[in-house]
């Protein structure tokens, strides 16, 4: 029996005075104290003992406490013979219900999975918090059974806030193996049907990352900018934290990963001193390049008496920090770990995901009417990933991939590549590529047809203006982080900080982000109570989903003589 099942099983039942009402008074105590301390067959006798010579409420009462005896015993068979004893017409209300889960049960364990759903099918009101558990487990049990994982999900989710860590555990595992039975393409059809803040969203993801698959996202824009309101100017927070918050930064400072912590730190105190009188209270912490020293650095920062942690990086850290039984401090975290677990009540995460700005430009593609793509990207992981998300989220939304190619970091050959990408008819090109290889495919395919459009992800421009080289990239769609392109006026300008920080020229894409890890520490609970504001960052217009998970949609541009511009007007700081 499962850790789960054993919690559900131990309920606390009423003495007999307290089920359906028996004109005859038995004192059942000494058969119910053998019950508690375990002896079950004991109990069995003695409950059937009390019910000899008892007829009506009363027998039908004691006959079920046998039968549940039984239960406990793990005898179905001597079960199943007592069931048919008890005659349900003298049982009422709770008493009723136990009798109905019985029975349940024993159509579960007779492969009888209709029966069992439809007797654990119960009023809530009939009841207890204990019996609804129970009754959720039944069905969940059920509805994998007629092949219904969806369902069963749902009311293994309905049960997920209401057991302890350790059933949790155990639930959320038999929650996952229900999805698993799922192919990805049914996985990213249920998630097409939910609601944004359905609950088992996260649960779909993560089943979809166990198989090696990219989820189907929800790209959206908010409506709002934080603090556009009405009436809101005066609860409206100006950027930064609250004053005199005590917060821990865990970054990478040593090890493989030093060089972009470096750069968010410096985006992160670029920010902080951007952010006069208003101030928290920040230690820098190593999270190094281990699980360990990332836990370590964890808890440091709650041995320090910090009230927010930001970080740690890595995706192995976040996940370790993330599964943890409890978080006294809560944590905005600088990633998403590789299994998809959604961060606990009270914390979020926030990370530059190649996969989310795919399918970002997958989006926008479909919103300027392409509806056969040809993928272009690189073979390395990250081009991996991109190529995926691209493709679950232009197909999803009723696009074609007609081919796919891609192409080894050191290759110089532009001509096959592009050769096995329009292998097919296609009316647009998706690009997830570097900047040396967009080079060299950009003018093959313009070669091919000019006027088919190529759009790309962010990879493609290195952050520093190139108008010689990038010439070769006229009209090339991407999309970015808006702080490259000074495109928002609240923000210190680029320019001002390239003389003082290193990182600015060689990672301006992670100091951008850096600089919002700062920055949505003010707001973080307003875009929780607000979900359809957005706060305008440097890496992109930040929002948060139901589950914890910062969102950004970026801006724009295409190359216009060898330089990015904007498009349809989207960057006011740009000249025509």
């Amino acid at each position: 029996m499962s850790l789960l099942r054993l919690a559900l099983c131990l309920i606390g039942f009423a003495l007999l005075g307290g089920c359906a009402a028996a004109p005859q008074r038995v004192d059942s105590a000494p058969a119910e104290q053998l019950f508690a301390q375990g002896d079950f067959r004991g109990a069995v006798e003695a409950f059937r003992g009390l019910a000899r010579g008892r007829t009506g409420a009363a027998r039908a009462t004691l006959l079920l406490r046998a039968a549940e005896s039984l239960r406990e015993e793990g005898d179905l068979l001597a079960l199943r013979a007592q069931i048919g004893e008890i005659a349900p017409k003298w049982l009422q209300g709770e008493a009723l219900a136990r009798y109905e889960l019985l029975s349940a049960e024993l159509a579960l364990n007779a492969d009888d999975a209709e029966s069992a759903l439809s007797l654990a099918t119960l009023d809530p009101q009939l009841l207890s918090a204990e019996l609804a558990l129970r009754a959720a487990d039944l069905r969940a049990r059920a509805l994998d059974r007629l092949d219904r994982p969806l369902d069963a999900a749902g009311e293994r989710m309905a049960l997920l806030t209401r057991v302890g860590v350790d059933e949790r555990a155990v639930l959320e595992s038999e929650l996952l193996a229900s999805l698993g039975k799922l192919d990805p393409d049914q996985l990213n059809a249920a998630l097409a049907a939910l609601s944004a803040n359905d609950a088992r969203r996260p649960y779909i993801e993560r089943a979809l990352r166990t198989q090696g698959a990219a989820a189907l996202r929800q790209v959206e824009r908010g409506s709002r900018a934080v603090g556009a309101r009405d009436g809101d100017a005066a609860i409206w927070q100006r950027d930064g934290a609250p004053a005199g918050l005590r917060v821990a930064l865990l970054l990478p400072l040593t090890g493989p990963l030093a060089p972009a912590g470096r750069a968010l730190r410096d985006g992160f105190f670029a920010a902080y001193f951007d952010d006069v009188g208003r101030r928290p209270q920040v230690q820098l912490i190593d999270s190094g390049a281990s699980v360990e020293s990332a836990l370590a650095a964890y808890q440091r920062a709650v041995a320090l008496g910090s009230e927010r942690v930001v970080g740690p990086l890595a995706r192995d850290q976040v996940g370790a920090i993330l599964r943890q039984p409890a978080l006294p401090i809560p944590v905005l975290a600088l990633n998403h770990p590789d299994d998809a677990i959604p961060p606990p009540p009270g914390s979020q995460q926030f990370g530059l995901l190649p996969d989310e700005e795919a399918a970002f430009v997958a989006a926008d593609m479909l919103a300027r009417g392409a509806r056969r793509a040809a993928i272009i990207v690189s073979s390395e992981e990250w081009g991996l990933r991109a190529a995926q998300a691209f493709r679950v989220q232009f197909t999803g939304g009723g696009g074609v991939v007609s081919a796919e190619a891609r192409m080894a970091p050191n290759s110089r050959d532009a001509v096959a590549t592009v050769d096995a990408a329009l292998a097919a008819p296609a009316d647009a090109v998706f690009l997830a590529v570097q900047p040396g290889q967009a080079r060299l495919l950009v003018p093959q395919l313009k070669f091919r047809d000019g006027a088919r459009p190529i759009f790309a992800t962010s990879h493609l421009y290195a952050g520093i203006p190139a108008p010689v080289t990038d010439r070769d990239l006229d009209g090339v769609r991407f999309c970015d982080a808006p702080w490259l392109f000074d495109a928002n006026p609240a923000l210190t300008p680029r320019a001002d900080l390239v003389g003082a920080l290193n990182t600015v020229a060689s990672s301006p894409r992670l100091v951008a982000f850096g600089m919002d890890a700062y920055r949505l520490l003010g707001y973080i609970d307003w875009l929780a109570r607000h979900p359809d504001d957005y706060l305008p960052g440097a890496s992109g217009d930040l929002s948060l989903d139901a589950f914890g998970r910062v969102r950004r949609a970026l801006v724009c541009l295409e190359f216009r003589d060898g330089a990015p511009r904007p498009t349809d007007g989207a960057l006011s700081a740009f000249g025509p």
